[in-house]
């Protein structure tokens, strides 16, 4: 039976759930209602969907969901963050970059993490997240479990907390997508290693039979798994630690709950589609010149021991590597899945790494971008500014370990970015990958106005595999293309 709720909205017990004249049950066991998913869904989200002008998502958990920003530890909370930035453990950055950014995810808010508690710890905090999110979720993703199994908690235990945690989002209009208990290197027992096996496989039922109100990340399970371990090893560069996932897990679990995602809230295309450019009168146009990435600009900065060559697009600014053997090389090409222009670079020849954090590794390609000094004084205290950008890897990749996006503001310190790893560890899989890089918009204060020439930069980047040792013979091919800042409405 699912943990019961007082003061639920329906006046029913906690373990259903009223819509139009059917009884929705989201108990586990003989006695449990089927589920009419499409009609409840369309009951509960149709209002919010008319109303809303873009669905929100929200992310709670263990130390996996810590954090999507630097401030999501609830159990060691530090200071109030200057920056936003997307992401530690990449989960839930992957699966917007991959989904398109369709859904909006309000970091300072929609973002709580408690690393090594357990399921039941996780839900009592449950109601005061909900009621301190501004921007309330239609969908939330939640990853927890593993501490569950790693203390003791009991099956029965940990599966009436899941079940709970649907009901209660169900009760307020919201999705529940569960991430999978993953696979862990080491300190489990046999009897361990079932249970998180068992846990997952209950998951798989549970949303099943509540498609449409719940879903199972569980595409991630075998791409993350050594196939011949006894028990879930994890493949290796797959977690940086054994338990936490590296760049490549992040990327598959974030690529799993993308294809969720991407069936709930198809995609839509939110990036300029021309090259029309901020002038007087039009504030709401984009604020980058040359966008699109027509034209050849100045030729590519060259620093250090590395060897950097060609230019950026017009307009546009940019630099390579520092690391000796290493060649970055800029140009301007046709994207080869969509034919449109981009900007490309291109690495090759080889590189020696001795281990770094993303504080101390430098980026080894960069393409940026000034914003006209006519176009930043029109800005005013309570705008708020964002950017994107598409991005294209090709297939083939053994060098590149993520792109990143940042927004800085003011002076250096002051930036937003998506998709940042602190733990340089593993590599992305060598398919095709694409998709859409979103910064956190950041809203003026007066002390931070006006703003004179070089004081908004946006910046691409793109970070090699950085753990230690010798890379040769690399390859590797990443595309930019479409950027904005505009502001944001609304």
């Amino acid at each position: 039976m699912a943990r019961e709720f007082t003061g639920n909205e329906t006046g029913r017990p906690a373990d259903q759930y009223v819509s139009g004249t059917e009884i929705l049950d989201l108990r586990d066991g003989p006695d449990a209602k089927s589920i009419r998913a499409d009609d409840f869904m369309s009951d509960l989200l149709v209002a919010r969907s008319i109303a809303g002008s873009q669905p929100v998502i929200a992310s709670i958990g263990d130390s996996m969901a810590v954090s999507d920003y630097n401030g999501s530890d609830r159990v060691a909370l530090g200071a109030t963050p200057t920056n936003i930035l997307k992401s530690a453990k990449g989960i839930l950055s992957w699966a917007l970059i991959l989904c398109g950014q369709r859904l909006l995810f309000p970091l300072l808010n929609n973002c709580w993490g408690f690393p090594s508690r357990t399921s039941g710890e996780i839900l009592t905090n449950l109601p005061a997240f909900w009621a301190q999110m501004v921007q309330k979720p239609s969908v939330m993703y939640v990853q927890m479990g593993t501490n569950d199994v790693h203390s003791g908690v009991d099956y029965a235990v940990t599966i009436a907390n899941f079940q709970a945690f649907a009901l209660y989002n169900a009760q307020r209009n919201c999705r529940t997508i569960f991430g999978p208990i993953p696979p862990r290197s080491a300190g489990w027992t046999a009897d361990q290693f079932q249970k998180a096996e068992r846990i997952n496989r209950w998951l798989m039922g549970f949303a099943q039979r509540a498609s449409g109100v719940v879903a199972f990340a569980s595409a991630s399970l075998p791409e993350m798994t050594d196939p011949a371990s006894v028990g879930a090893l994890p493949k290796t560069g797959d977690t940086y630690d054994g338990t936490h996932p590296g760049v490549g897990g992040g990327y598959k679990m974030g690529k799993a709950v993308a294809a969720i995602l991407r069936h709930w809230y198809p995609p839509i295309d939110l990036l300029p589609s021309n090259n029309l450019t901020w002038v007087s009168g039009l504030t709401n146009a984009n604020y980058l010149i040359n966008g699109m990435m027509e034209g050849a600009g100045a030729a590519a900065s060259a620093s250090g021991t590395g060897t950097t060559t060609g230019n950026g697009p017009a307009s546009w600014s940019t630099s390579g590597t520092t690391l000796t053997g290493l060649t970055c090389a800029h140009s301007q090409a046709n994207s080869p899945l969509t034919g449109r222009r981009m900007h490309q670079m291109a690495f090759s020849g080889g590189y020696t790494a001795s281990g770094y954090s993303m504080a101390a590794w430098g980026p080894n390609g960069r393409l940026w971008q000034n914003p006209a000094t006519a176009s930043l004084a029109t800005l005013t205290a309570g705008d708020k500014i964002e950017a994107l950008c598409e991005f294209e890897i090709d297939a083939g990749n053994t060098c590149i370990a993520f792109p990143h996006l940042q927004m800085r503001w003011k002076s250096s310190p002051n930036y937003n970015a998506d998709m940042l790893l602190p733990e340089l560890v593993g590599g992305l899989p060598n398919e095709a990958i694409s998709g859409v890089l979103r910064v956190p918009a950041h809203e003026y204060i007066p002390s931070e106005l006006p703003l004179a020439a070089g004081e908004v930069t946006l910046s691409a980047y793109a970070y090699l595999r950085a753990e230690a040792a010798t890379y040769s013979g690399i390859a590797g091919t990443i595309r930019f293309g479409r950027a904005i800042i505009q502001k944001v409405e609304g």
